[in-house]
């Protein structure tokens, strides 16, 4: 079981998830003031008095701070559901809000909206969630490129709407398990790099799935990728590994795409040291990279 928060600038919502049915159980919306002549009742939720009315199944408030008293009704559903894990965050705030935004504990997934946000907002929000699994980054980040040493690197799962243009870098740092990007911007030579240093090197022990296309206007030469490992690369060998590539994520967004890829037309490279596969596919717009469970290959 999951449940949900959604928040945006004056309206939010608690969803639970539970056996792939998404149900919303709290539709909470701030408006400027309550309506004249209308039952207004008040509502402790922790240390937050809440001031509110109840119209179509909907929690009207003219409270000042909008962001506190949802955080107080969450954790309130939060408390009465038992809730320990499987708890996401998804946020349509602009910048400042993200950073005030209070922390809730046992946080396992978040998803940034709104923005703009640069690199110090969103590193700090990291640092704000620890217990994180996975990060959605919709809007274009700016402030630069990542540091090797940044904690979105750290996140076990990451995804970027946005046009990025540190790939190069998160390629070369990144040590989780799934990487989503829906507008890189990378050279041929960092995807060489990439796949050379995973082969022959104890970097990216972790990672399962990576998977991006490119920006407007961007695109990469398959050839010269394929031809620099064209003798270290296979077609698909039937005793080696099976013919389709199947993975999990909780990444709020990516929950309803196809996770059965078919790697029947991809080529395989192995690592050295200890002979475990991944399948890639290069085009022109796209890169897909996916590391098989050494328990899947025969």
């Amino acid at each position: 079981m999951e449940v949900l928060l959604e928040v945006a600038h004056e309206k939010s919502s608690v969803w639970i998830d539970k056996w792939n049915t998404q149900n919303k159980i709290v539709d909470f919306k701030t408006i400027e003031k309550l309506d004249e002549g209308c039952n207004i009742f008040k509502v402790k939720m922790g240390e937050v008095n809440i001031e509110c009315t109840w119209v179509e199944n909907q929690i009207r408030t003219s409270s000042p701070s909008h962001i506190e008293v949802t955080v107080a009704i969450f954790r309130h559903v939060l408390n009465l559901m038992k809730f320990s894990k499987n708890i996401k965050l998804d946020l349509l705030l602009d910048s400042n809000e993200v950073s005030v935004f209070p922390v809730l504990e046992g946080v396992t997934a978040t998803a940034l909206r709104g923005g703009p946000f640069d690199t110090t907002t969103v590193e700090a929000f990291c640092l704000k969630y620890p217990s994180q699994k996975s990060i959605v980054l919709v809007p274009k980040r700016s402030g630069g490129d990542l540091n090797r040493n940044s904690p979105i690197l750290k996140v076990e799962e990451i995804c970027f709407h946005g046009p990025e243009k540190s790939i190069p870098t998160i390629l070369e740092s990144f040590s989780g398990r799934v990487a989503f990007f829906c507008r890189a911007q990378c050279p041929e030579t960092s995807i060489i790099k990439f796949m050379r240093t995973w082969m022959t090197s104890s970097i990216h022990q972790s990672l399962e799935v990576l998977h991006f296309t490119l920006d407007n206007g961007f695109f990469i030469y398959p050839q010269m990728i394929i031809k620099e490992f064209e003798t270290e690369t296979k077609t698909w060998d039937p005793t080696k590994r099976p013919e389709n590539y199947e993975y999990d994520t909780k990444t709020i967004g990516l929950e309803s795409i196809e996770k059965t890829i078919n790697c029947s037309n991809f080529l395989d490279i192995e690592r050295y040291n200890d002979g475990r596969l991944a399948s890639f596919l290069v085009t022109p717009s796209r890169f897909e990279f996916y590391v098989w469970n050494i328990n899947c290959m025969n």
